[in-house]
């Protein structure tokens, strides 16, 4: 295995989950929500917003911006119209 190789699969690890969908917003949310804890505790509230939001646009930006489709499959909902 090349550089090249282990290079790629370990920028690939680190944007994608297990099974292969993408982590960089999950990764930024956790982020920004820990840096927004930090600034709050610390009497920042303007800062702690401003990074909340900027969480959010990255979580924005990636639903935007990428062509991932979640695989088929049964997900939670607010729908109960469903005969089980």
């Amino acid at each position: 295995m090349t550089i090249r190789d282990r290079a790629r699969e370990a920028l690939y690890g680190a944007m994608n989950t297990a099974d292969g969908s993408p982590a960089s917003a999950r990764r930024a949310t956790q982020a920004a929500s820990t840096l927004a804890q930090v600034a709050a505790n610390h009497g920042h509230a303007g800062t702690a917003a401003a990074v909340a939001t900027l969480g959010a646009a990255a979580v924005a930006a990636e639903g935007a911006l990428t062509n991932y489709v979640y695989p088929p499959g049964e997900y939670a909902g607010f729908r109960e119209d469903t005969n089980r």
